[in-house]
């Protein structure tokens, strides 16, 4: 066995090379890489215990960076208070500047706090059976989806504009048989490996291989 490849699956050791080399690519990059690749102990609603969870990957963090930005207005809504009231040559009384700049951070903090949230628990994953979606909307309220992979019959993606080029960040679409949900992912790292991730899949699935 090659080195790299200790973490793959004994039933991906004879796929495609270049399937398992892409992957294997992305495992040694480690925390510098959006994709975490063949991840252990991860389980999900409905996981089987001989299901193989291949890849695990989450939005970018531009899709954040409203609330980045909002976190950052709240901070320096104090500074940009103090500096209308120059302006207009009126005064803010300590009390009230003390009291904006505390409410300021506590509603920063929480609007952090709940980025990072649901950043950390909305995940893409893909497995050798499904493709799934979690999505944390907010601390009470968490969607989840998934498609077959034997059902999943188109995969495209779009670069999102200039800051996609930069960080190779795009939107995926997936397009499933039947009744199950098609999925409008926006903002998702590196959209045309995943793209090809999943297609390689659909394509081993359908083939008996996997």
């Amino acid at each position: 066995m090659k080195k790299g490849k200790s973490n793959v699956p004994k039933k991906f050791q004879n796929v495609d090379s270049s399937f398992i080399d892409r992957l294997v690519k992305e495992e040694k990059k480690g925390a510098r890489t959006e994709f975490k690749v063949f991840p252990k102990k991860l389980n999900f609603y409905g996981k089987d215990p001989k299901e193989e969870v291949i890849l695990l990957t989450r939005l970018h963090w531009l899709a954040y960076l409203p609330d980045l930005l909002l976190v950052l207005l709240f901070l320096l809504l104090p500074i940009l208070l103090s500096i209308i009231s120059s302006v207009f040559s009126s005064s803010i009384s300590p009390a009230l500047y003390t009291g904006l700049f505390v409410l300021g951070v506590l509603i920063a903090l929480n609007v952090l706090v709940t980025a990072i949230l649901k950043w950390f628990y909305s995940v893409i994953v893909i497995t050798d059976r499904r493709f799934v979606v979690v999505n944390l909307q907010s601390a009470f309220y968490r969607s989840y989806s998934e498609a077959q992979l034997k059902n999943i019959e188109d995969v495209t993606h779009t670069t999102a504009g200039f800051w996609g080029n930069i960080f190779d960040i795009g939107n995926l679409d997936v397009d499933t048989a039947g009744h199950e949900i098609d999925f409008r992912l926006k903002m998702v790292p590196k959209p045309r490996e995943l793209q090809d991730i999943i297609n390689d899949l659909v394509e081993m699935k359908k083939k008996g291989k996997i």
